[in-house]
């Protein structure tokens, strides 16, 4: 099957599955209008506000599309299924590279449009806005795509390696070496994430031409230009691996095959561990382990927030509502996201939990427990930190209780 011939069912797939509401295109632009109408309200109080208020949210969007790569690429229902299929690894790749291209387009369409009441101000400032968007838009069509196959091949070879190994030790030749990292799969494209948002926030006064702790043109070209030399260097190398990347991440999926690292919990775990009662309390570090190796990226991204919202508080900038609001909001919409994965396999196997003799109130307690710990740490006491420290600390605490609200609402719906 050539590369054509994939995509084309990939999109006819789609097409049966998704109305023409649920489009990517049309949810581009309703979150572009509603972007928009938010950066016109800020921008009323004066023109940093509204490029701070896009900037923010632009942030938010593009670390939502940064995180959905490797769902795109390794971490879809059919994974497994396109691994066993005779396919080369060419066509695997372009699909994959297709879903990560529109998902990039669609956010950057978004934000684009989000930042048109910024040209009221001066066509040269909507401009430098939307090469901001461009830039991460690329990064997140080339640059994380890039990375996300570069990790799943290390993590793939060596688990291949690792069971050779081990037959060669049950022979008695050799003795089995540890494989590489799994959480190589999230966390590796979570640093990637995290430096590329660093290098904008520290230009981010360029938007509005002031003067900038970088050269920030020279940065988002750099960006761009990297993002597409990665590319085409993984397209050159991928078809190779891009199989065997399918077959053995869905078999991490599954827990066969798989070198599998699950840690017993940390301190903090330990503790909160104690909240969720005796039943409760097994299921909390049976959850602790394996979001811990299945999904990294919940801790790069807390990591990230945290750092942003502890800047705030640091810096006090003039206008720190825009970076509390996307923060915080962009964390409570992820924490909603992880309430989902908590019930979900890899993390729940809900037909062999009733199985055992755990009370349905345990399960359910651990869960939001960790949900809970999860959002206090490096949301809650971060964002309570930076809103103390404003000289008006009501509008910061109204957004901190408002997500500890879309938090346990959305646990609970997701129950």
């Amino acid at each position: 099957m050539t590369s054509r011939e994939l995509i084309r069912w990939q999109l006819l797939s789609e097409s049966r599955a998704r109305s023409v509401l649920t489009s990517s295109l049309v949810l581009a632009l309703v979150a572009g209008g509603a972007i928009a109408g938010w950066v016109a309200w800020r921008q009323e109080a004066s023109a940093y506000a509204g490029s701070n208020a896009w900037f923010a949210v632009t942030l938010v969007a593009f670390a939502l599309a940064f995180m959905r790569v490797p769902f795109h690429i390794y971490w879809r229902h059919d994974a497994s299924l396109l691994a066993q299929l005779p396919i080369e690894g060419g066509p695997l790749f372009d699909a994959a590279l297709l879903r990560c291209v529109r998902a990039a387009a669609s956010t950057t369409i978004a934000v684009a449009i989000g930042a048109l009441p910024l040209a009221q101000l001066s066509t040269e400032i909507y401009l430098r806005h939307v090469a901001l968007a461009g830039a991460l838009g690329v990064a997140a069509a080339g640059l994380l795509p890039a990375v996300a196959i570069w990790s799943a091949s290390l993590v793939a070879i060596g688990q291949r390696d690792d069971r050779i190994q081990r037959a060669r030790a049950a022979a008695g030749i050799s003795q089995a070496p540890g494989a590489p990292s799994t959480a190589a799969l999230g966390a590796v494209p979570g640093f990637a994430s995290t430096i590329i948002f660093v290098g904008v926030i520290l230009g981010y006064r360029w938007l509005t031409a002031r003067d900038s702790d970088i050269p920030t043109p020279l940065v988002l070209a750099a960006i761009a230009a990297l993002s597409i030399l990665a590319l085409v260097a993984t397209r050159s190398s991928a078809p190779r691996m891009m199989g065997t990347i399918l077959r053995d991440v869905s078999a991490l999926d599954r827990q066969r095959l798989a070198h599998l690292e699950i840690h017993p919990p940390t301190a903090i775990e330990r503790a909160l561990a104690k909240l969720a009662g005796a039943d409760g309390a097994l299921v909390y570090a049976k959850d602790a382990r394996l979001i811990r190796r299945r999904f990294p990226m919940a801790f790069a991204l807390g990591a990230l927030a945290f750092s942003i919202l502890g800047i705030v508080g640091l810096a006090r900038p003039d206008d720190p509502m825009p970076w509390l609001t996307a923060t915080i909001v962009g964390g409570a919409v992820y924490g909603i996201a992880l309430a989902g994965r908590l019930y979900r396999p890899p993390i729940e196997l809900a037909r062999l939990s009733s199985t055992l003799p755990l009370s349905s109130a345990g399960i359910t307690r651990a869960k939001l427990i960790w949900l809970l710990g999860w959002w206090t740490i490096f949301l809650a006491i971060p964002a309570l930190f930076a809103a103390l420290r404003q000289p008006d600390p009501s509008p910061g605490l109204a957004l901190l209780g408002g997500g500890t609200v879309i938090v346990l609402g959305g646990a609970l719906v997701r129950r």
